[in-house]
This record gives structure tokens, sequence and C-alpha cells, in this order.
């Protein structure tokens, strides 16, 4: 798991935890453990050359027929779900950050020169793009009618999904050095809600851009710079009432989706995507610790730590088991009742360009440099 540091002005100072690094955590060996479901690779097909060494993170989008993922160099690929043929390729040539979102007809993706991009989902036409405020490095969202794209400079921006005509713009300050990377927003129930850099949660009215409110589920400690990042990158979770989110070297919490309301609020850290099922969220945290915390509660229901120092993806749940990515390229499934290990399968020894995506019990993984596959699970 490699973190980017981002002073605006001053992009590239690197926090990592490579072996290079010599407060690196010492990574667990493999655990060992007794497979009770047999992983199956449905299909493979290559998709560009992922991510290399762009430090960014890339992940596909998934539809009922499609999926849709290409790598940092602008390469943007189609493929079959079931099968992964390829339907199409076109090249951009954008540097594309963060990854796909797809749906409405279009595949939406931004840029770190500040564009926003629709491509048409049938045969990859270009359909419009516009100039944002700065380097999105978000994914995008859209309910059909506008199409919402986050920058790196603390703007949220709608745009007519039709036309790509700027329909508003919201703007939060963001501490001078930043995370690399940005959390996709969400849209549900006519709102629009956002997490930024500063550990503040917002939820937009959807038409207008107006704030409905605004509220932090962490507050930044420490003296230096470094100490006081506390960045919400992963991705926000709004159901059963709340928005769900978590910050790097802050807090995993909740708050209520009508008026911002927090509910509780626990110690951790994490820049990764988090997943929710059965009123249980998963979180794998900044050390490799995975993490089962309750819903309406915030209690710990479980945490697997034999993955310490592995560097883990963001989680995705798969039918009954959760899954996470490691450096070392394996995949890993738990039970999500108790967090046992129940599974493990290499996908490609180079790791990943972004958390796995989970669709109709498939998980759709894409290698650290562009192999995209689907994995299924049977019991054994």
């Amino acid at each position: 798991m490699k973190y980017f540091l981002l002073p605006l002005a001053l992009t590239g100072l690197l926090l990592t935890g490579c072996s290079s690094n010599p407060n690196a955590i010492e990574p667990n060996d493999l655990p060992d453990f007794d497979a009770s479901y047999k992983v199956k690779r449905l299909w493979k097909e290559g998709v560009g050359d992922g991510v290399e060494e762009s430090q960014l993170t890339l992940r596909p989008a998934v539809t009922q027929q499609q999926v849709f993922a290409g790598d940092v160099f602008g390469e943007v690929y189609a493929v079959s779900r079931d099968k992964g043929k390829r339907q199409w390729r076109v090249k951009t040539g954008d540097r594309i950050g963060g990854g796909f979102y797809a749906g409405y007809g279009m595949v939406l993706y931004g840029t770190r020169e500040g564009m926003a991009v629709a491509l048409s989902m049938d045969n990859g036409e270009e359909l419009w793009r516009t100039r944002l405020s700065g380097e999105a490095l978000a994914i995008p969202a859209s309910n059909g009618a506008i199409a919402v794209f986050q920058t790196q400079d603390g703007h949220v921006t709608a745009l007519d999904a039709s036309t790509g005509e700027k329909m508003w713009d919201y703007e939060t300050v963001v501490p001078t050095l930043t995370l690399r990377g940005l959390a996709q927003p969400a849209i549900v129930d006519g709102r629009v809600y956002a997490g930024f850099a500063n550990a503040k949660l917002a939820a937009l009215d959807a038409e207008t851009g107006v704030p409905v409110w605004e509220q932090r589920i962490a507050e930044p400690t420490g003296r230096s710079e470094l100490d006081r990042l506390t960045d919400v990158d992963g991705n926000l979770i709004v159901e059963g009432g709340g928005v769900f989110a978590v910050a790097f070297q802050g807090k995993v919490g909740v708050a209520d989706q009508v008026n911002g309301r927090q509910y509780w609020a626990k110690e951790m850290s994490s820049a990764q995507v988090i997943s929710a099922s059965g009123g249980r969220l998963f979180v794998a945290d900044d050390n490799g610790v995975v993490w089962s915390v309750d819903q309406r509660t915030g209690s710990i229901i479980w945490k697997q730590d034999k993955l310490y120092g592995r560097r883990l993806t963001g989680t995705a749940v798969q039918g009954e088991l959760v899954a996470v990515g490691d450096f070392e390229g394996y995949l890993h499934w738990m039970n999500t009742d108790d967090g046992t290990l129940l599974a493990r399968k290499r996908h490609d020894r180079d790791g990943f360009a972004g958390t796995p995506v989970s669709f109709d019990d498939t998980l759709y993984v894409l290698s650290y440099d562009g192999k995209l596959a689907a994995y299924g699970l049977r019991q054994k």
C-alpha cells in the first residue's frame, strides 16, 4: 500500500510502505489455514499497462453486461462480463487516475490534467469532455442527470450528464499537504455526498450544489503537517440512514444521512475502500489488519491480524466472504461472520492497481501491470 502526499504546489513527496522505507512494517508471512472454498479464475484479459510507477489507483467499473478498465496512459477497454472477451478499445491519450464509473450509457473518468471525460459504453466514442478546476483523481459518479467529479483542490463539480455543461461547483478549503487520491462521491436520494482531505463530509443538494450539512468525522492531531493528515480517500457508504467513512490517521464513523449528526466514531486509520454487508462494515487498516465493525453501534465484531504488514487493498464483499488483496498479488477471502481465513489465490505477483470490485458474487481484479481477471468461489 503506497501513499503519495500532495502539497498542492509540490507533487511527488512520497510516504510509502515499501521495503525500502526503514520505517516500513515487516510483513507477516503468508498464514497457514484450512481452505474451505475453491477459487476459480473465470477469465483473464490484458487491458493496457496498469498503473506502472504512477503510484495511483485504478479501479474497473462493472455493469450487468460489461467490465470497463484501462491504464494510466489513457487506454480504455470494454470486455464482456461473462467471458472477458474484448468488445472495444480506445486510446484517449489521457493520463487517467482513480478509476472508472459506468452507467446510463456512459463511461466516466477524470484526468491528472483536470479533464472530465465521458465515453459511450457501446463503442468508446467520446461523448464530451469538460475542463475542471484541478487534478481529478476520484472515481466519478452519476445519477443519469448529472455527472459528479471531485478534484484534488477541494472542488466537487456537477456536470450535465448529456452535454458535460457545468451545473454547479462546491468548494472547501483543503490542507496544504494531502494524500494523493480522493474518495468517490455518492449520489443518493437527491443529494451528493463527498469526503475531503480535511476529514470533512458534506451533503450537497444534487440540483443546486447548496450544502445541506457538513460534518467532520475526525480532527487533525499532532504538530507536523504529516501528523495532521486526515484524508477521507477510500469511499463513502450511504445506507440505512447513515453516511459511513474512514479517514487516514483518523477515525471510522457514521453521520446521519439527513442532518449530518455524528452517531459514533472509532479510532482507525485507512485510506482504502471500505465495504458493508449484513449491518457490518469491513475495513482494512494501514497496518494490514482487517476489521468488522457494527454499523449501528460502532462496536468491533472481529479483527483479522494474520495479514499484518502485507499492505492490503480495500475490502470487497463477495457472497458470504470478504476479500482483500496484498502487495505480493495474493487475494485473501475471510468469513464475514468471524474473520476466519477461508480461501487464497495469487492473481499476479506484481500486486494490484486498486481494490477488487465485487458484482453478482464474482470478483473482478486489476493487477498493477494491467491484467484484468474474474474470480468465482465454490465451497469445498
